[in-house]
């Protein structure tokens, strides 16, 4: 038997094996989804059965918090009153404390056409400048970043077919076209190399740092 995972090490492969399991499922055809509410529905249940399932002591217990309020100590181009919600909120506790905890982030890029390519791009790129705030807004440098995308819209996807890396003190200037605005959007950490994970006409990413 390998060695019983910290509860970092435990989050991480439980939102993989989400990730894994809510792909094939959208595609198989087992769960539909159509908004980030119904990627929230399902991706949630997922995560709950797998957490409630590596708990190996009796002390401690896994939650999950679906749009967990952080009041952010800094302004971000999405949360300009430094007002957020995460969409969903992992975490392992004990009787006294929090032990570990992960924040991550939905994003659902739909076929329309009025959808403007930049702009959903640059709304993913959003939600990871806000996760990255979430760590310095809760102090806890330990938390588990990780955003995870699903589009039916080739449009939307960068560098097809080929891993990709961002992050590490890149500024990015957005504009939005809905309301003709721009912002700088900051990604300060380093990510792991991204691709795109392609399946008739669905497409999906993860994204998180590297530890």
């Amino acid at each position: 038997m390998d060695k019983i995972t910290t509860p970092r090490e435990r989050l991480r492969k439980i939102i993989n094996d989400a990730y894994e399991i809510f792909c094939q499922q959208v595609v198989g055809g087992a769960i539909q989804i159509e908004n980030e509410a119904s990627m929230q529905l399902h991706l949630s249940n997922i995560l709950l059965q797998l957490g409630r399932l590596n708990v190996f002591s009796p002390k401690e217990f896994f939650n999950i918090v679906l749009e967990k309020k952080i009041e952010l100590i800094h302004e971000t181009g999405k949360s300009k009153n430094k007002k957020a919600r995460v969409d969903i909120w992992v975490e392992y506790k004990n009787s006294d404390s929090l032990i570990s905890a992960a924040a991550i982030e939905l994003k659902f890029l739909k076929k329309s056409a009025n959808a403007a390519v930049t702009d959903g791009r640059h709304s993913v790129y959003k939600d990871l400048e806000n996760l990255e705030e979430y760590a310095i807004s809760v102090a806890n440098p330990e938390l588990y970043l990780c955003e995870i995308v699903a589009s039916t819209n080739s449009n939307f996807i960068e560098n097809k077919g080929e891993k990709f890396s961002i992050g590490n003190d890149t500024i990015i200037q957005s504009y939005t076209q809905k309301d003709s605005t721009y912002c700088n959007i900051k990604i300060s950490k380093q990510y792991d190399p991204i691709k795109w994970d392609e399946y008739g006409d669905y497409s999906f990413l993860k994204i998180h740092p590297k530890d």
